[in-house]
């Protein structure tokens, strides 16, 4: 098969698709091993805000990440100082999936792409220099602010860097951008346009705009004397979720194309299901409508009952609405299953990063596949009795699992839902 060739045909039906690299970059670890190291832990990554001055906010406290040394991460160095905050921890987690997964774009460039997504794009780049403009007018703006600003920049910039010239594009779809990057990855795969996609989300949302804007709707707790408890998902202590950046990506790749090079394989990527709950802008619907679907096309793309299910690592924010509206959502879809499939949360520990969410919760699910551990969820003092799920909690567990579903909703009722399968060759 020639370089890019427009023969390239699979069938869609009968392709697989592998995951064979991670990359992370969040308040609980700047590696994928540091992550997962802190999950079982049981470590908080949230504290007092320490980017900006919180003394008049009502919200003090948010996930917020420690930049490592990034010149290993980039040839020229001066785009470290150029490129939004976002662009850099998402070229961060997708170096690192791409160098796990032992890629070698040279070889094929148009058979790689990329689908890194966020939910707000450059939201350090609008505050800079919207109050730049404001202060000393359109001059005094930066000539980096549009690609800087654009949710695309991510994606771009990383397969400019890597010579990915296959699929390449945004996906912005508020906390569901993860997981619809990697179902339409998984898409763009079977259908023959690529061999391996590194697909993800990140988001830079832990700054003055990013805190006012959701702390005005009262969506974030305000647990400010306790930062590291604050994160309470299904606890009925909870009052809103915790503001949290950070990145995820993974590498996805056609089953053939990864064993022929002798890839190593985390997980298969054996269904997905997407849906809106068509309700409101920020509420999710009361009885979970969109997610129940979402969960059941993902069931059924994976050729799956929800008895075969393991575990659900759940979308569980630590609001009261939500966390409500997750829980009849599995108990629709699973059924009987619902009280005994075993449930966590990762944002217990890690806060709610937005469009990286969903991305960095795979990981956090895909490695119960090569551990046998489950990590459990953090600050579960008292379970809302409203909420009669078999959350796994105080402790990791040892069990293995073979099928893990993985939840993500965002604002605007955009739901997407994925699950994973431990890979049996």
């Amino acid at each position: 098969m020639t370089s890019g060739s427009n023969k390239q045909r699979r069938n869609p039906h009968e392709t697989r698709v592998v995951v064979t690299g991670l990359g992370t970059i969040n308040p609980l670890g700047n590696t994928v091993r540091e992550f997962w190291d802190n999950l079982l832990a049981g470590k908080s990554g949230i504290r007092r805000i320490t980017s900006f001055n919180v003394d008049d906010y009502s919200v003090q406290i948010a996930g917020e990440v420690d930049l490592p040394d990034l010149t290993p991460y980039f040839r020229e160095k001066r785009m470290i100082r150029r490129l939004d905050r976002y662009t850099l921890m998402a070229h961060v987690a997708g170096s690192q999936a791409i160098l796990d997964a032992g890629l070698e774009p040279e070889k094929n460039p148009p058979r790689y792409g990329s689908l890194i997504g966020s939910g707000d794009g450059g939201v350090f780049a609008h505050y800079d220099n919207v109050g730049r403009i404001l202060k000393s007018g359109m001059h005094a703006v930066s000539p980096f602010y549009i690609i800087n600003a654009i949710p695309s920049t991510a994606a771009g910039f990383f397969s400019q860097y890597f010579n990915l010239q296959g699929p390449c594009f945004s996906i912005s779809s508020a906390c569901a951008t993860g997981n619809h990057a990697m179902g339409l990855a998984d898409m763009l795969i079977k259908w023959g346009m690529a061999d391996a996609i590194i697909a993800g989300g990140s988001e830079a949302a832990v700054n003055p705009s990013g805190i006012s804007a959701f702390g005005k709707i009262q969506a974030l707790s305000e647990r400010n004397d306790s930062p590291e408890t604050a994160s309470r998902p299904f606890d009925k202590g909870r009052d809103g979720f915790i503001l949290s950046e950070g990145a995820g990506a993974v590498c996805l790749e056609e089953l053939e194309h990864a064993k022929a090079r002798g890839a190593k394989i985390y997980a298969e990527l054996s269904g997905f299901g997407f849906s809106c709950d068509a309700y409101d802008f920020v509420m999710p619907h009361p009885e979970g409508r969109g997610p129940v679907q979402a969960m059941r096309l993902a069931l059924d793309s994976a050729g799956l009952a929800s008895s075969d299910v393991g575990l659900v690592n759940a979308h569980a924010t630590s609001t009261p609405v939500g966390d409500r509206a997750e829980a009849r959502a599995i108990h629709q879809a699973f059924g009987p299953e619902a009280e005994s499939v075993l449930v966590h949360s990762t944002k217990s520990m890690t806060g709610h990063s937005l469009g990286g969410a969903s991305a960095i919760e795979a990981i956090a699910a895909m490695l119960a596949f090569e551990k046998n551990v489950i990590h459990h969820t953090a600050n579960q003092f008292e379970q809302d009795s409203e909420i009669t799920l078999n959350v796994v909690k105080d402790r990791p567990l040892e069990k293995k699992v073979d099928h893990i579903l993985s939840d993500a909703f965002g604002f605007g009722g955009e739901n997407a839902v994925v699950v994973f399968s431990r890979f049996k060759g």
